[in-house]
């Protein structure tokens, strides 16, 4: 990766964090930036930032093995970091959905909703103008678009758990 795209990556990052903030003051009910758990919800919480850690230092040692070992990826090593990221943060999101603790006290699950609605078409911008002008086709995972591909994949996964998860759930409740 060059230099001209490590500084859009980074200022890329500052600004999202940015909007981040904004978007959290948008979406919980009482206007703060934190969202608020009870209790109960801070310890299965704490179980999942320990699985989520775990499962990031796994890949990392495996990454780091394999890089001494001599194995050479067809993929830029960022996006390979990326996805360990990816992977630890899906294990913290699928942990706390199935547990009952994804949403804290205070957030409005409708405006939460719309923010992932403008992330999923923010995401699929870059793809899709990459698709329409065939860089993807052409540099395939060395593309910075992939990035967007993976992230899609990432939120699919937890949106189909959510889903999943709100069967089973109704499910239950029938049988009750």
């Amino acid at each position: 990766m060059n230099e001209k795209v490590a500084m859009g990556v980074t200022l890329g990052i500052m600004v999202g964090l940015v909007i981040c903030v904004i978007l959290f003051r948008f979406a919980n009910k009482d206007k703060r930036i934190k969202t608020q758990y009870d209790e109960r919800q801070e310890v299965i919480r704490g179980r999942g930032y320990r699985f989520g850690f775990y499962t990031m230092l796994f890949l990392e040692v495996v990454l780091m093995m394999a890089k001494m070992a001599g194995l050479v990826f067809p993929i830029e090593e960022y996006l390979i970091h990326m996805v360990t990221i990816l992977i630890g943060t899906l294990v913290i999101c699928i942990h706390s959905i199935w547990n009952g603790v994804y949403w804290g006290i205070n957030n409005d699950h409708k405006r939460y909703y719309i923010i992932f609605i403008v992330a999923i078409v923010l995401n699929l911008i870059p793809v899709a103008s990459s698709l329409a002008h065939s860089t993807i086709a052409t540099k395939g995972f060395d593309s910075l678009p992939m990035l967007n591909v993976l992230v899609l994949i990432w939120m699919a996964v937890i949106g189909i758990t959510a889903l999943v998860k709100k069967l089973v759930d109704s499910v239950n409740k029938e049988e009750d």
